[in-house]
């Protein structure tokens, strides 16, 4: 038995050994990009760093990146449709839309089949940020902001204070959305769509990657965003 076991293990180990050999041999990522096996994504506006997007004028319109300032005047006419933000748009009609804004081109939003795929982008741009609005940083403290015992005056002040701390080009685009924001909650009797319905829809998004689980608890947490 014991035999048996040494045989095993010696096994084990030559299966780890030519594991840790062929990643010794495999090429870097950096020698891939260098041969140009992989290609480095040339994005302008999605996965890219707000700062980035801000550091080209033909990036903005109205001081707003691009794909968020048109998707958001165009949403603008159908504020009132039930479920905007909460249905999902068409995922190629989203992709086409996505690619023109990539080419520096602007889409043509009368040829879309689903006034949903243009929110849906608008979500999509914001998901796909490599940081979040309120940044991984101060996490913690946007979440301490909207603890249940906290009362929404005292809320709304340390919140002022944290807004102040992120920089100019991300306090830009959130005060552009949170306008939005409140026009659609504005027209809730028709859209359906109150302040706790965007909260529970955009709250994860702008927190980042640290909410993982979805609560009874959490969702009461995202609502008071």
């Amino acid at each position: 038995e014991q035999e048996n076991l040494k045989q095993n293990r010696k096994k084990k180990q030559t299966k780890f050994a030519w594991l840790a050999n062929f990643l010794r041999a495999r090429p870097s990522q950096k020698t891939l990009k260098d041969k140009g096996i992989i290609e480095e994504p040339n994005n302008v506006f999605f996965g890219v760093p707000i700062a980035d997007i801000y550091k080209r004028p033909e990036n903005l319109e109205e001081n707003i990146p691009r794909p968020l300032y048109l998707c958001t005047k165009e949403l603008r006419k159908y504020i009132t449709i039930e479920g905007v933000f909460r249905v999902s748009g068409i995922f190629s009609e989203m992709n086409r839309l996505k690619e023109a804004f990539e080419a520096g081109e602007e889409p043509n939003f009368s040829e879309v089949a689903s006034i949903h795929s243009i929110s849906g982008l608008v979500e999509l741009w914001f998901r796909e940020l490599p940081e979040p609005l309120t940044t991984h940083a101060l996490y913690d403290n946007f979440m301490a902001c909207v603890a249940e015992d906290i009362p929404e005056e005292q809320s709304v002040n340390e919140l002022k204070l944290l807004i102040e701390k992120l920089n100019e080009e991300t306090q830009t685009v959130l005060s552009f959305f949170l306008k939005l924001m409140e026009k659609v909650a504005q027209a809730e009797d028709e859209n359906k769509m109150g302040s706790k319905n965007l909260g529970v829809v955009f709250g994860s998004i702008l927190l980042g990657g640290a909410v993982l689980c979805f609560s009874l608890g959490l969702k009461t947490t995202l609502e008071r965003q």
